[in-house]
Formats: C-alpha cells, structure tokens, sequence
C-alpha cells in the first residue's frame, strides 16, 4: 500500500494486518520516511473480529481469482 502519512502506515496494519509498506521517493523526505517506517512497523495487528472477517472476504475472492 503507497503511503504518505503516519496514520495510514498505523492503520493499514491495525486493521488489515498490512505487511509491505510503499514510499514515494520523490515526494517523501527522508525525516517523513523514518516516521513512516517507524508507525509501521509498530504497529499490530488487532485481530478484531470485524478486521478478522474482512480479511477473510479478500482471502476468498483471491482464491475464487486463481482458482485455488
């Protein structure tokens, strides 16, 4: 997911247990870069049953797309 502020770096991985974390190079300084990183990888996953769910949604839509 491309991100350019800290509350989604924070949120994408509270709420859909993100694990890759895109940056702009020429529109994110390095100082942002570092703040980012850090809110990402800070982050955990809540394992909120809501979350849990949708999770589960994308999950059956991409094996429904390769047929697994």
């Amino acid at each position: 997911m491309l991100i350019h502020e800290s509350f989604s770096a924070h949120q994408g991985v509270e709420d859909d247990d993100m694990n890759v974390i895109c940056l702009g190079g020429r529109v994110i300084g390095s100082a942002l870069a570092w703040e980012l990183l850090r809110a990402f990888l800070e982050a955990r996953f809540s394992g909120a049953e809501r979350h849990r769910r949708r999770l589960a949604k994308v999950a059956s839509l991409e094996s429904r797309e390769t047929g697994a």
